[in-house]
């Protein structure tokens, strides 16, 4: 009994510690504590948990985290439903919810280095989900999806049978874009089940996030996330199928993304990666890890197209083209190495989007194989190989050898430095992408080939010509002229840029027309390494203007005619430019020659400034002139400033050169065919001039001044003034306007004013020994005006109107000799001597005495006309008035001539014929006048017997033969004149006393 009462006590307290084992089982202090020892015993798994509480059934945790290799998770609470009494007594857990909420999973230090301290403890754990910026030490993306990679489904077996259902996960996983980047948020819901051994688990999966990176927005995934255990309850597999979309921002539509860690042997795993868009695969990742190889290897392909990248562009224009690529690649387990292999190929259109006249390429396919490894620090090429073609043309780059490229400082090195690296070979390249890298100039002409070579050298690049690049037949036009066409161009380069900067060279550069070179030029452009130090520019150049003469450009610049040109420059670029040159142009002639420097500098307000002194010499004829200008910037565009000025210069010299600054050689008149545009150009522009004196074939002139103010529509010559020696100056204004409307385009209107003129400048040097035919000064009033279609239309319709007055002179055109034709007779007569004075008779080579014998009688009528001719043969005028006009023929038609003194007037009019190539005093003359006088002078026209018209109220008689006159302004013709007087003479027989 007593046995059996301590048996049935030993059962009481068994059953009651059993009862209290049980009871303080379900304190939840107990079973966080177990929780924690069971989470202290795993292997390299680190975590703490704030509470556990299991029930029947159900189970609760609160502030649970958890480090595994470099990954952290935080759950702020977990609840599950599960039969406990099946999973303590089958092991079998029978999950069938599981919900948590506000969780995360943070994989920013997966791959980071192994000496890092890892994680632990509540404080460490909660600062792995801050939003700060990262440790530099942090691993990158590739590192942190290589380690997921690796930790998917190594050793990840369940302990124990069950399975899961009625999954309810929402959280959020923290990832870095980039090392060193602020983290950046994935918010995840997953939901479903199906989780067990020898079964496919099934999640909806929702997830959304902010693109670092990309201008992508908001992105969402919704899809499937898949899990596969085998019937050892090894996980087998994982894999998400998503489709993708932006909800704010910009991706492609119906953008879908599979990926797949599987393990399809107990030896290896695959990682699989795709990204499709409407059934199309953009990009496809295999990989593939052995066990006990830490290396991945696998293979990859691309397959984009534009309208792939059109939602990134938005509303800009977007390069036409499509891209593949496939080849196989091989990276260490943490992706530190990546070695990758292919080839790609490609097309590419509508390239007015990089440059208009890019479009007229077509289609551009393009080419490239390549081998290269990636580390952190480098990027190795094996081998590199690209080429374009387009049409007919073809570029190709070869890399002769290995080298690497620093990714940070762009900085690349050639493993043999000594020996070519790279070979660059163009064929048929068009000359329109010329015209796309020089604004206003467009260039034609079969296309061009060369061949260049690249060597590394001291930190640098530099680069010969293996062959010169060469074009043929080309043409350049600019604002629609052409300067040059029918020229072959030879361009050799070398070039090469250091760590002190940059030199290239061309030596030399040259054109040539027929195989004649034509234009050779040695150029040399340098700067340092400073971005600020300006670029330093010089070079010389030689040219063949015979060769040339054929060139539209030298038709564009008249004034450059000879044999040779040369010169040499140098110029500084930078926040303003300066440009020092020296030019001389040998001419065909002996001493033909122009010399001469220029100094042009560019503020950094754009403001040009030139100054070019020259030497212009044809034999003896020498000038010296300095031309300087500027050109200002406004809004209405650049306006060029020029003046010229010299002291003693030539005129043709200085005509050379006013036409190229006016301007006026912007077009050239053809027979019959009208100017699209004015002469002088559109530019706007002023062309001033001043010179101490410009000397002409006919006259020389002092103070010779003005200005040329020239605008789209008009020309104008503003305070032009010309001065003679010794006398006043003769001042000009005028102005040519266009309108390309009117039936003439071009009219004309000058006024020229003048005063003291002497008249030598009009009628030139007599003989010698001989008087002028008229002294004297006048002033003169002239108009020009003109009309035409062209430049030389208008100059060969001008017509010109001069208004000449002059005051107190001497006309010499009167004087002539009739003595020989007074007929000899046989009876003096004394008293006819005597009244026709000592004069006369010196005029008659007879002598005077006082006893009346051996005297030589003539008539009264004759003695009378050799008064009237002593009378008239030096007038000494008051006023002389007359207008010429030269019309189309240019011959001056001289009209209204008005002669007066007190005495004798004279009016007339006449002609001076044109004659090409001999100045107005050598030119045919043609002039009558109507002869008056009164007093003494009236009274020997009568005596003389000539006929005479009654007197006027002014007691005027007028001689009714006109007195006509011809030879030239220089030697005057009198012969008509004098016969008149002479038949008057001879008239009737001489009488006398005996």
């Amino acid at each position: 009994m007593k046995f059996l009462r301590f048996l049935l006590k030993f059962l009481v307290f068994v059953i009651v510690l059993g009862v209290l084992l049980v009871g303080i089982a379900f304190v939840p202090a107990v079973q966080t504590m177990v929780a924690q020892h069971f989470l202290d015993r795993q292997p390299g798994l680190k975590g703490t948990v704030g509470s556990v509480w299991v029930g029947f059934g159900k189970v609760d945790i609160t502030d649970l985290h958890v480090e595994a290799g470099g990954a952290i998770v935080t759950m702020p609470a977990v609840t599950a439903r599960l039969p406990l009494i099946t999973a303590f007594r089958e092991h079998r857990f029978l999950l069938k919810s599981l919900i948590a909420q506000g969780w995360t999973l943070d994989v920013t230090h997966l791959g980071d280095k192994p000496d890092k301290a890892p994680l632990s403890g509540g404080p460490r754990l909660a600062s792995a989900s801050s939003t700060g910026p990262r440790s530099g030490t942090s691993a990158s993306p590739t590192q942190q999806a290589a380690s997921a990679f690796n930790a998917v489904l190594r050793r990840w077996a369940l302990p124990f049978e069950g399975s899961a259902d009625g999954v309810e996960l929402e959280g959020d996983i923290v990832v870095v874009a980039h090392s060193g980047m602020e983290t950046s948020h994935v918010h995840v819901i997953l939901s479903g089940g199906g989780v067990a051994a020898g079964r496919e688990g099934a999640f909806n999966l929702d997830a959304s996030g902010e693109s670092a990176e990309l201008p992508l927005g908001t992105v969402g995934a919704h899809g499937q996330l898949l899990f596969t255990l085998d019937s050892q309850r090894i996980l087998t597999r994982v894999a998400i199928q998503a489709v993708l979309a932006a909800k704010s921002g910009f991706l492609p539509s119906n953008l879908a993304l599979s990926a797949e860690v599987a393990a399809p042997t107990t030896h290896e795993e695959t990682l699989s990666l795709n990204l499709t868009r409407g059934g199309r695969h953009l990009a496809t990742l295999v990989a593939h890890s052995a066990e006990g190889a830490p290396r991945l290897t696998g293979t990859w392909k691309i397959d984009l197209q534009d309208s792939d990248l059109a939602a990134f562009a938005q509303d800009r224009p977007l390069l036409a083209f499509a891209v593949a690529g496939e080849g196989p690649f091989d990276a260490d387990a943490a992706l530190k190495r990546v070695h990758l292999r292919g080839r790609l190929k490609g097309n590419a259109s509508r390239l007015a989007v990089l440059a208009a006249p890019l479009e007229r390429l077509g289609t551009v396919t393009m080419e490239s194989q390549f081998d290269l490894a990636r580390t952190a620090e480098s990027i190795r090429f094996d081998q590199l190989n690209l080429s374009l073609a387009a049409a007919a043309a073809t570029t190709s780059v070869r890399f002769l050898q290995p080298f690497e490229l620093d990714p940070r400082t762009g900085i690349s090195t050639a493993t043999d430095p000594d020996a070519d690296w790279i070979e660059v070979s163009m064929r048929q390249l068009p000359l329109a992408w010329i015209s796309s890298l020089i604004p206003g100039i467009a260039v034609a002409g079969d296309p061009a080939s060369g061949d260049f070579i690249v060597r590394y050298v001291r930190g640098g690049f530099a680069l010969r010509t293996k062959t010169p690049l060469t074009a043929a037949n080309v043409s350049v036009q600019s604002g629609g002229r052409t300067l040059g066409r029918g020229v072959d161009l030879s361009l050799p380069l070398i070039a090469d840029t250091t760590p002190d900067g940059w030199h290239v060279q061309s030596t030399p550069f040259t054109i040539s027309a027929r195989s004649q070179r034509l234009v050779t030029l040695n150029l040399k452009a340098s700067r340092g390494v400073d971005a600020s130090q300006p670029i330093a520019l010089s070079g010389s150049w030689t040219a063949d203007l015979d060769g040339l003469a054929s060139q539209p450009i030298m038709g564009e610049i008249p004034w450059i005619r000879g044999r040779t040109a040369s010169g040499d420059f140098t110029a500084n670029r930078g926040t303003w430019t300066s440009v020092e040159a020296s030019l001389a142009i040998t001419g065909h002639e002996a001493g033909h020659s122009i010399t001469g420097t220029a100094r042009a500098d560019v503020d950094d307000d754009g403001t040009i400034s030139l100054s070019m002194p020259l030497k212009i010499a044809f034999g003896p004829k020498v000038s010296d002139i300095a031309i300087e200008g500027t050109w200002t910037s406004n809004d209405s565009g650049t306006r060029p400033d020029f003046k010229l000025t010299g002291k003693d210069v030539i005129l043709e010299h200085a005509r050379m050169l006013v036409g190229p600054f006016s301007g006026a050689v912007e077009i050239h008149a053809r027979a019959g065919v009208r100017d699209p545009i004015p002469f002088w150009g559109v530019r706007p522009r002023r062309v001033s001039f001043a010179f101490d004196q410009l000397r002409t074939s006919i006259q020389d002139y002092d103070h010779v001044t003005g200005s040329l103010e020239i605008d789209r529509g008009s020309l104008h010559l503003v305070n032009g003034h010309a001065g003679l020696p010794n006398h006043s100056g003769t001042t000009v204004q005028g102005s040519i306007s266009f309108d390309a409307a009117a039936p003439f385009p071009y009219s004309m209107k000058a006024t020229v004013s003048a005063t003291e003129i002497d008249s030598a400048a009009w009628v030139g040097k007599p003989a010698k020994g001989e008087e002028p035919v008229l002294e004297g000064h006048f002033t003169v009033e002239s108009t020009l005006t003109g009309y035409g279609i062209n430049l030389d239309d208008l100059i060969s319709r001008r017509q010109e109107e001069f208004r000449l007055t002059s005051t107190n002179g001497i006309l010499r055109l009167l004087k002539t000799s009739v003595a020989e034709s007074i007929p000899q007779v046989s009876t003096p007569v004394s008293d006819t001597l005597g009244t026709a004075g000592s004069l006369v008779g010196t005029l008659l080579g007879v002598k005077r005495d006082n006893t009346g014998a051996g005297k030589n009688p003539v008539s009264k009528t004759a003695e009378a006309i050799l008064d009237f001719t002593n009378q008239i043969g030096e007038l000494g005028y008051d006023r002389m008035t007359l207008t010429a006009i030269r019309g189309l023929d240019r011959t001056l038609h001289l009209m209204d001539i008005v002669i007066t003194t007190p005495d004798e007037h004279l009016s007339g009019s006449g002609l001076i014929t044109y004659a090409a190539d001999r100045p107005l005093p050598e030119q045919p003359l043609s002039l009558e006048f109507q002869f008056s006088a009164r007093g003494r002078v009236a009274d020997l026209l009568v005596k003389g017997g000539l006929p005479v018209s009654a007197k006027d109220k002014s007691g005027f008689a007028s001689l009714t033969p006109l007195a006509r006159f011809g030879g030239t302004l220089e030697h005057v013709d009198a012969s008509p004149w004098q016969a008149l007087l002479a038949k008057a003479v001879t008239a009737q027989p001489a009488t006398g006393k005996k």
